[in-house]
């Protein structure tokens, strides 16, 4: 692979010439040296990028739906549609057929029409179109934005096909909400985007355009792929090669190649966009022969984004996990969330429920998940705004996305497996069965056993291990009020956490991110690097995670803070110092001083008020967000440790990057040192941290590398940074994007997300929620 030096980034007077002066007004702070922030989670102006959003109303959703009701019956039988108009590799406008047409499988492994795989050749020339390229705009936002304008206006005939070729394909029945949450999100991200460009124009970041690769999603496609990935780099100029798909390939093709015509009749260049019909095999091969500095963007299994993220460091991956619901009674209103929980889009959405946890005996656990809601096709469901039905293609048909689970499930009709077990949380690793409705139950002896600080800790321990996107917690909340809900809230680190009662239930397939109900699809900590360089957060701006600082800008900001320290916690002025000192390599001296002061200042605004409120309009749900310690233990106790290992390798600048964000917050108790004890120069960088107050001798261990890894199996840390985590700092250098954004890379130590109440205005939640010890808070020395 090639350096990404060919790519540095453009000067200030060049990104001025390129933008067109199209740019939209933006509010920017008084002084152009200090950053808008708003791409950074929970910051003061990322806060106010919420509010004020696009009003769909009811009118936008009933169009919207006849409409894709009408073009999935226009486009009648879309195999024979499809097999006319195969999906194709889009390579410069120019559409590439020499390759050897394969049939394409919609959700069931039914054939729905043809690809055309891409030539070795044909390959070849995507691989030295993305090598080669270089866009010759970088503000694209004007004719990008009337593009996704077109899609989501009212009556538009191009959002009804979106919404028709995905429940034509992948099955989906409630594309409406899809759209909807499109409208708004994409206001709020819009927003986040515009605050990115103008710190690159202010030289304070460098966006990196190297193409982006898009492995796209099976659902959410819409949102997620043609919007976040897609849209979003292309309007601040960085080019987009999409992957197709080994299934349910159609539906983001038709939404590609719809694209590629609107931008050539935006005036878009031809060569900002890419798709890239090719074998899984083809598809590899090229994001190998381009640059590393290429990131590419996955939303899918933690298998499928280990794999990737192995042959390409720069993956940012959203990864699913077993959803889970908790009930202190199994009430009808509960059976009804569980089972809406469970079958949402045929179990085909990243929140469908996957435990349930709930004291009931066994033959009320078969009631509540038996008798689901059919419907023939997902167009029938579409028709009738139905979005939690079994589908009949998938309850009689063989499946493409994996096996049934194993014996000891029981199948209940129409097409539920159930397993329950009596006080046992389920052991290992817990599959999702991808479109199988697959729940295990597990009954706590009593109401009074599920809330006893036993049971809580030990179902708190289970979630940091398997770590789910979603979490609903359902309790008497008028006799009992949110303790039990609080009590796993700051005990595990999930994103989206939802607290409910037993008459309006949590479900776990619920959160709105352009309201604050801030989303990700996180791995457990200790195994994030194996999946993602970052975590990725909804919403958020997508060529965010793909840029750095600018050089200058930390140089000058390391020397300012060193000359005169500003007022700050001692422990964070001394990692200041020290990485002043360490004069090793790019990342040393006044930039590595620059980029650690740069981090304390991003935490000092973020937590001037955390957390903050949702957005919510009136009636909607009481939500909290923001960046969070890691997980407590009982009685806001120290929970488990985050191990930060010093050996040979680790230099002063990274490891006080690291160390900044435990040091100077509440995180602190949770933090441990282990250090070689065979290496000198890693006890002498540890004795120069205690002796400078950045850390405290309790907190270090002087240990060989047995004694470290045996420490490391008896704990069960939540989290352990080695030297190959810190090396990746340096890589960001190396590549040319530059170091990595400060929220981005807090958000792979600390916790953050969202806790929400179902009811609206809901003040005692507020109240019990807002003042929680997990939340992140500067320390005052």
């Amino acid at each position: 692979r090639s350096s990404h030096e060919a790519r540095s980034p453009p000067s200030r007077q060049a990104l001025h010439a390129l933008s067109g002066g199209n740019q939209p007004p933006l509010d920017r702070p008084a002084t152009m040296s200090t950053p808008c922030r708003a791409y950074h989670f929970a910051s003061t102006q990322y806060a106010a990028a919420f509010g004020k959003l696009p009003d769909t109303g009811r009118a936008y959703a009933d169009r919207l739906r006849t409409d894709a009701v009408a073009a999935a019956v226009a486009i009648g039988d879309s195999c024979a549609a499809w097999t006319a108009e195969p999906a194709v590799t889009l390579l410069r406008g120019e559409s590439l057929r020499a390759g050897t047409p394969i049939a394409t499988l919609d959700a069931w492994g039914r054939t729905n029409g043809l690809l055309v795989q891409a030539t070795a050749v044909e390959v070849n020339a995507v691989v030295a179109h993305a090598r080669g390229y270089r866009p010759p705009a970088t503000d694209l936002r004007a004719s990008v934005r009337a593009i996704e304008t077109e899609y989501l206006a009212p009556g538009s005939a191009a959002a009804a096909a979106l919404v028709a070729c995905q429940a034509l394909d992948f099955g989906k029945q409630d594309g409406v909400t899809e759209m909807i949450e499109n409208v708004e999100a994409a206001a709020v991200e819009r927003r986040m985007a515009d605050a990115l460009l103008a710190d690159e124009l202010a030289g304070i970041v460098n966006i990196c355009r190297a193409p982006a690769f898009v492995a796209c999603v099976s659902n959410f496609t819409n949102f997620l792929d043609l919007s976040r990935k897609v849209l979003r780099n292309l309007e601040l100029g960085v080019p987009v090669v999409v992957l197709s798909r080994s299934n349910t390939a159609q539906h983001s093709f038709r939404w590609a190649y719809d694209l590629n015509a609107r931008l050539a009749s935006h005036g878009v260049d031809a060569g900002m966009f890419t798709f890239l019909a090719a074998s899984l095999n083809e598809q590899r091969r090229a994001i190998g022969a381009c640059e590393a500095a290429c990131p590419l963007y996955f939303t899918g299994s933690r298998t499928v984004a280990a794999a990737i993220r192995t042959s390409h460091g720069r993956t940012f991956a959203s990864t699913g996990g077993p959803n889970t619901l908790l009930a202190t009674e199994a009430t009808d209103a509960i059976g009804e969330a569980i089972r809406t929980s469970a079958t949402i889009e045929h179990a085909g959405q990243c929140t469908a429920l996957r435990l349930a946890v709930v004291p009931c005996e066994a033959a009320r656990a078969l009631e509540m998940l038996g008798g689901a809601t059919t419907a023939t096709e997902a167009v029938d469901a579409l028709a009738v705004s139905e979005f939690a039905a079994l589908l009949a293609p998938g309850i009689s048909g063989s499946l493409p996305g994996g096996p049934l689970p194993s014996a000891g499930y029981e199948l209940l009709p129409p097409g539920v497996h159930v397993r329950y077990s009596a006080d046992l949380l389920p052991a290992g690793k817990v599959e999702e069965h991808w479109r199988h409705a697959v729940v295990d139950v597990t009954a706590p002896p009593s109401a009074e056993a599920l809330r006893s600080g036993e049971w809580t800790s030990k179902l708190a321990e289970w979630l940091i291990q398997a770590q789910p996107i979603s979490v609903a917690v359902n309790d008497n909340v008028e006799q009992n009020g949110f303790a039990l809900a609080l009590s796993l809230f700051e005990q595990t680190a999930v994103v989206v956490f939802t607290a409910g009662s037993l008459e309006v239930p949590a479900l776990t397939c619920q959160a709105r991110p352009q309201h604050g109900e801030v989303f990700g699809e996180v791995p457990p900590r200790r195994q994030l690097r194996q999946h993602t360089l970052f975590p990725v957060l909804v919403p958020s701006p997508t060529p965010a995670y793909n840029s750095g600082y600018a050089h200058s800008y930390l140089a000058s900001k390391g020397k300012e803070w060193v000359q005169k320290p500003p007022v700050a916690p001692k422990a964070a002025l001394a990692l200041v110092t020290l990485a002043a000192e360490d004069e090793a390599g790019g990342f040393g001296g006044g930039v590595g001083a620059g980029y650690v002061a740069e981090l304390l200042e991003y935490l000092q605004d973020a937590l001037q008020t955390n957390p903050k409120r949702g957005s919510a309009p009136s009636g909607g749900r009481t939500a909290l967000y923001g960046l969070q310690t890691t997980p407590l233990g009982t009685n806001n106790t120290p929970g488990p440790v985050t191990i930060v290992r010093i050996s040979a390798g680790v230099r002063p600048a990274p490891l006080c990057a690291i160390l900044l964000p435990f040091v100077a917050t509440n995180a602190a108790p949770a933090l441990r040192l282990s250090v070689d004890a065979s290496h000198a120069p890693s006890r002498a960088l540890v004795e120069a941290l205690v002796a400078r107050g950045a850390v405290l001798s309790s907190q270090v261990a002087i240990e060989e590398e047995d004694a470290f890894s045996a420490c490391v199996s008896a704990e069960s840390p939540f989290n352990v940074v080695d030297v190959s985590a810190l090396a990746e700092l340096d890589v960001q250098l190396e590549l040319g994007v530059g170091l990595p954004l400060a929220g981005q890379l807090v958000s792979t130590l600390l916790c953050f997300g969202h806790a929400k109440s179902t009811r609206p205005d809901d003040e005692e939640f507020a109240r019990t929620f807002g003042t929680s010890a997990k939340w992140l808070q500067m320390v005052a020395k």
